[in-house]
């Protein structure tokens, strides 16, 4: 006779299927601490304004144009960095929302 295990019933097969995909499966998001949340916002706002001023300032000197070009990339520089924080600050909402609904 053979020494190896019988093979298991087809029954059996249902559960270790499942074991496997719960030993597979990520672990559940965790919503961003207060301070990532903050840290992104910040950079988020800072890199917007930072390119406008920087794109501005190149171009008013390429073309002349000094500082209109500056003021205008500004304020949109201004405009994209709001709405890629507040755009952020949504994600982060939607994911809390999400881990305070599944729960532990």
């Amino acid at each position: 006779m053979d020494d190896r295990d019988p093979p298991r019933a087809a029954s059996d097969l249902q559960a270790r299927i499942d074991e496997a995909r719960r030993k597979a499966a990520p672990p559940p998001s965790k919503a961003p601490s207060a301070k990532a949340v903050s840290m992104r916002a910040g950079i988020e706002l800072f890199a917007g304004v930072a390119f406008g001023l920087i794109a501005g300032i190149a171009l008013d000197r390429w073309l002349g144009t000094a500082p209109w070009l500056m003021v205008v990339l500004m304020i949109l520089g201004i405009a994209a960095g709001l709405r890629n924080t507040i755009r952020a600050a949504q994600e982060d909402n939607s994911k809390a929302r999400k881990d305070t609904d599944t729960g532990p």
